[in-house]
């Protein structure tokens, strides 16, 4: 790829994440790369593919970084191997919130783009799972502790956690990350098969 079209797909995510999909013109992304538009068109027939290009990009890379760092096969110790993971997601999360927001706010009018846009989440639910399930068959959650509900609870608190905070603060003691790790210690105590011995002491 060459440093024109690299400069085009930065561009394009950024004025898309700034301003959405409608405010992301194809003068203002030539601008911000330092090309004219008729270089832009020469590398993108309209908006909508360099737009489309520059969001799969960032899927891609996104779940390419999260691969990298993948929940063990065979899981030994939640607290250990979960908890980093989920970690990792948040700051990953919490970075791109800006993007994420604006994607959220055009999802009506980006059909064509929802699998791009959804595609880092389903990574993580995915692997989250997996996951899970694995470690109820090895005996790490307690019995009826369902792998699929608790993903979900996770996710959420990730959702929340890399999307609120900017909004209203002050509903995140101790800010984002802390408030997190309290919802995390929430649900592995919850799920621990110790749990129910633990509670009757």
């Amino acid at each position: 790829m060459d440093a024109t079209t690299e400069r085009l797909l930065a561009a394009a995510r950024e004025i898309f994440e700034e301003e959405g999909f409608r405010g992301a013109t194809t003068r203002k992304i030539a601008a911000r790369a330092g090309v004219n538009e008729v270089t832009l068109f020469r590398h993108f027939a309209n908006k909508e593919e360099l737009i489309g290009a520059a969001i799969e990009r960032g899927h891609r890379e996104a779940v390419e970084r999260l691969a990298a760092h993948p929940l063990p096969a065979a899981p030994r110790d939640l607290e250990a191997e979960l908890r980093p993971y989920l970690r990792l997601v948040l700051r990953a999360f919490s970075a791109s919130g800006r993007g994420v927001r604006t994607a959220l706010a055009e999802w009506e009018h980006l059909p064509a783009f929802h699998a791009w846009l959804m595609g880092p989440s389903e990574a993580v639910l995915a692997e989250i799972e997996r996951y899970l399930r694995a470690a109820a068959g090895s005996g790490l959650l307690r019995p009826g502790a369902d792998p699929a509900a608790v993903t979900h609870l996770l996710v959420a608190a990730l959702f929340s956690h890399g999307l609120l905070p900017a909004m209203m603060p002050e509903r995140f003691e101790g800010g984002a990350e802390a408030s997190f790790e309290r919802c995390v210690d929430v649900v592995l105590d919850a799920i621990r098969p110790d749990r129910d011995r633990r509670s009757d002491q």
